[in-house]
């Protein structure tokens, strides 16, 4: 099988409106932690209020939370020790007594902390213009986080259907941190073929990042737009089939146009039905104008070809779990890639892997 994903769509109506006055303006130096210049004319920033009490949104699609008493998760990344003694390492493996095993990212352990809740909710779009801006503790519902500059640090965020956007601008805006973030779809939200990635485009590190039930999930773009580098690490990617399939070809993660990618400590999952199938939980093709690859902890599951790479890389630790492929476990160059090291794993309903099944040399059917 041979399925080209599409490029990467803009939704055109919505990023006209973004800036037309309905955004909230809060310059406060705890919320931009750092000012390089102002926004241009004509523009507003809008950003979240933690950590700045008194602070009262207003505009539309606009409403203040209680911030409640937040329990996280245990700070640092997912690949955190896990309680106990675990049975087995990565890809199911005997666990090195003397260290601890690594904990593949799954739901719970990704995303805004269990016990979060955001200190404002909004129902339209919200557009970045300030570099260095930092947005926190916000729920987006049916809107997107358009990032129109530099340097920005997206954490604790949640978009129930909308998307986060670096590349509305004619040049991409690198430096992107999205961090503790969780993209789901929107209440009463008909899922689409055309609905945008979950994230795009390029320049951009993704950190304990949630992705569930989204028809797509990480994008890889930008490269014609100068964007930078991609680095996704410690995040759970879920791509389900949408509502309407239409001429669907979902991806946990693709590259199109693409600048270098990074994967460390990730899953991806594509949950497609009988009717409607996708692509690959991992696609970074030939032909899409794509660069290279560096893959150090992935664990996929479902899609035709759950692992499909066709560009210049390195991969370790690769898991790919057993039976849920449609033609095969991987669909690789192997001419391109420099190292290699691969498995196919059973694994429990927490992603952690159960058993080793067999090795995966690269070209293995």
């Amino acid at each position: 099988m041979s399925q080209i994903s599409k490029p990467v769509r803009t939704r055109g109506r919505r990023l006209a409106l973004a800036g037309a006055g309905l955004l909230l303006a809060v310059t406060g130096s705890v919320l931009f932690l750092t000012q390089r210049g102002s926004a241009p004319a004509g523009e507003t920033d809008a950003a979240a209020v933690a950590d700045q009490p008194g602070v009262t949104p207003s505009g539309p699609g606009a409403s203040v939370r209680p911030s409640g008493s937040a329990s996280p998760r245990a700070s640092g990344s997912a690949s955190a020790t896990a309680s106990g003694s675990p049975s087995a390492g990565r890809g199911g493996e005997p666990a090195d007594r003397t260290r601890p095993a690594v904990v593949w990212p799954n739901p719970a352990t990704t995303g805004v902390p269990a016990g979060w809740r955001p200190k404002q909710t909004r129902t339209t779009d919200l557009k970045i213009t300030r570099a260095g801006s930092v947005v926190r503790d916000i729920r987006l519902v049916n809107a997107d986080l358009i990032v129109a500059a530099r340097d920005v640090r997206v954490q604790r965020v949640e978009l129930q259907g909308g998307s986060i956007i670096n590349d509305s601008t004619p040049s991409c805006n690198n430096g992107l941190v999205v961090e503790n973030v969780t993209l789901t779809r929107g209440p009463g939200q008909v899922t689409r073929s055309e609905d945008l990635p979950a994230i795009q485009a390029g320049g951009y590190t993704a950190r304990r990042v949630r992705i569930d039930g989204r028809p797509e999930g990480f994008r890889v773009a930008g490269k014609s737009l100068d964007c930078g580098r991609v680095t996704i690490e410690d995040s759970f990617a879920r791509v389900t089939s949408p509502d309407v399939c239409g001429d669907w070809h979902g991806d946990g993660v693709q590259g199109y146009d693409g600048p270098p990618l990074v994967v460390r400590n990730v899953t991806l999952e594509l949950a497609q039905t009988a009717s409607c199938g996708g692509t690959a939980p991992f696609f970074y093709p030939a032909d899409q104008g794509n660069t290279s690859v560096e893959v150090d902890g992935l664990l996929v599951k479902g899609g035709g070809y759950p692992f499909r790479l066709a560009m210049p890389g390195s991969v370790r630790n690769l898991r790919v779990v057993d039976g849920s492929w449609e033609y095969g476990p991987i669909d690789v160059a192997c001419s391109l890639v420099t190292a290699w090291e691969a498995a196919v794993v059973t694994v429990g309903p927490d992603y952690q892997p159960t058993r080793t099944v067999r090795r995966l040399p690269c070209g293995t059917p």
